[in-house]
């Protein structure tokens, strides 16, 4: 019965308000419990601002709500609990050596802080993060980090152009943008996939009816896609000339 009741607080989804709260103001919580406490409640700005007066919260962790909570919370960092965002090892050793030297601290850029994100983290922030971190992210070798980007609500249609035409990703995200008939309505972004030589050619076939005879014919000479969209861009053609005599 004993071992059940301390287990009771480690389940931080369906923590009562109370215990969650007495959690976080107890200096010994461990940084893994106030991680996880972060990616169940990151968009809740009370308990963010709990977390972020915690001593034990890491610098990943801080990073993470900084990049997903909401302006209010970013704000609240910047002014209460750091103005960059550093690397640290030992924070007493680091003030000392600050104040040592008088050199300013460092700041990270998304590279570097997406670098320092465990995989959950990198899935979160590419499911809410901003246009900088979209970037990096949808280049992730991790294929459920990158269509995870693709799922972001705040993607625009200029984002979907420019990852249509990248040769480095995932085929699997070419599919998936290519199975949205919302952005695929847009001829920029249908054009994109069908010149891109990574679109599926199963998902390209589907698009070279839909391009105007410049198009076809540019498309008939494209070495780089493959044989089958030549082929049909190559019948077509053959179909319009045939039409107009």
């Amino acid at each position: 019965m004993h071992s059940r009741q301390r287990q009771i607080p480690f389940d931080v989804e369906h923590c009562s308000p109370i215990a969650l709260r007495n959690i976080l103001l107890d200096p010994c919580t461990p940084a893994d419990m106030l991680e996880r406490i972060a990616h169940v409640y990151y968009d809740d700005d009370h308990i963010a601002r709990d977390l972020i007066r915690c001593p034990n919260l890491t610098e990943a962790t801080l990073v993470f709500l900084a990049l997903t909570s909401s302006d209010e919370i970013k704000h609240f960092i910047t002014s209460t609990r750091v103005v960059d965002v550093v690397m640290e090892e030992d924070a007493a050793a680091a003030a000392a050596e600050a104040a040592k030297e008088h050199k300013p601290k460092k700041k990270l850029n998304m590279s570097q802080i997406v670098n320092k994100m465990t995989p959950s983290q990198k899935i979160k922030l590419a499911q809410t993060g901003a246009k900088d971190a979209r970037t990096l992210l949808i280049r992730e070798s991790s294929k459920i980090i990158a269509l995870a980007v693709i799922a972001n609500p705040k993607l625009t249609v200029g984002e979907v152009e420019f990852f249509a035409k990248s040769t480095s990703l995932n085929e699997d995200v070419l599919r998936k943008i290519g199975s949205n008939a919302e952005w695929c309505r847009k001829p920029s972004v249908a054009s994109a996939l069908v010149n891109n030589p990574k679109t599926p050619v199963g998902i390209s076939l589907g698009f070279v009816s839909r391009m105007t005879e410049r198009d076809l014919a540019l498309l008939e000479r494209n070495r780089n896609i493959p044989e089958a969209v030549r082929a049909s861009a190559r019948s077509l053609v053959i179909k319009k000339k045939m039409g107009k005599g």
